[in-house]
Order: structure tokens, then sequence, then C-alpha cells
């Protein structure tokens, strides 16, 4: 017959201890300047210079929608659609800057922030139109995914490296908020 053996605290050769506040920073700090194994300048957010037609739609569906929100009388919900417009209109419009991203001994460093290899889960890599994309999970709260875009680096290189501390997918892993946006991006043509 199959014994089955409860998580025994005695069993674990190191426990986890809960590091300080400085004790966390002090690592973080020590990633940032540990040694890079591959590193790649890229974009912060993917960009696509729009035409003056998307615009035009993006407002006509902005009126629609605030006009709908005065009807019901949902006055705050009129300044929240003028605000995602405003928000869509300005990143669109203008085009993100370029950061460094390094891979280190101790995690990812993309920009001036690092991701220490106990903070993330697992990645996968995307596409979205022309753009190449390093997607890694994290266990954190906030950002709960780190996108990244691929420019001069191959996913073979950086898959050898990143599966030997973390999970690979083979395919984008969508939650129920991706699979909306994926089907709202397919049935809305703003273009």
């Amino acid at each position: 017959m199959a014994k089955f053996i409860r998580n025994n605290p005695e069993l674990d050769s190191e426990p986890q201890r809960i590091l300080s506040k400085e004790e966390l920073d002090t690592k973080h700090q020590v990633a940032l300047e540990a040694k890079t194994i591959i590193s790649w300048k890229s974009p912060v957010r993917v960009f696509k210079a729009r035409s003056r037609q998307y615009f035009i739609k993006v407002g006509l569906y902005g009126l629609v929608f605030m006009l709908a929100a005065i009807a019901f009388g949902e006055f705050l919900l009129v300044g929240v659609i003028m605000a995602v417009i405003f928000l869509v209109y300005v990143l669109a419009s203008v085009a993100p800057e370029t950061i460094d991203h390094r891979i280190t001994g101790m995690g990812i460093v993309s920009g001036d922030r690092s991701f220490l290899w106990d903070d993330l889960d697992s990645f996968w890599f995307d596409r979205r139109g022309d753009d190449r994309l390093l997607v890694v999970q994290t266990k954190l709260r906030f950002p709960s995914r780190l996108i990244i875009l691929l420019t001069t680096v191959s996913e073979r290189a950086l898959l050898d490296i990143l599966e030997k501390h973390l999970h690979y997918h083979r395919g984008p892993v969508h939650t129920l908020f991706d699979k909306w946006a994926l089907f709202l991006q397919e049935r809305v043509n703003l273009e």
C-alpha cells in the first residue's frame, strides 16, 4: 500500500525565512551590480504609429459611450471614459523610451529595476504584430508579468539561460482577462 507523507517542517533542509526590507533592498542592489550574462536595449512598450482614422474611431466610440453614460445618469463614468480616451491618445502618439535589459546570475534587470530569481515564476515567448516578446510571470503583486521586447537578442539564447532558473511554457498562458482582451481586439477594429 502506498504511503503518503505530509509536509513536515523538520524534513525541509533549509526553512524559508522572511527577509527584512533592508536585506531585500541590499539583495536588489547587489543584483543591479551583478555580472551580466546577456544584455540588450529595447523600447519600454510596443509602439505602432497610428493613423488619423484610428483617432477618429477612438473618439467616436468614446462619444457613444459618454452619451450612454449620460443617459443612464453615470456622470462619473463620463470622466473615466474621457481619461481613457486621453490615455489612448498619449500612448498612441508618444514614442516610448529605450531602456537596457540584462540577465544576470541573480535575476533579470529591466531599466533600473531588478527582479530576483526567487521573485520570478515562469516564462514564454509571444508575438504582438511584428514584435517578439519575452513574457515572465512573477510571484509579485505588481508587476505580475514582465513583458520585455526582444530586439537584437535571440529567443534561443534566452531560452538556454532562463530555463536553468524558471519554468518554460511553449505557448502563452492566458488569464480570463487576457482572453477577454483578445476577444475584443478581434471584434473591434480601430484601424
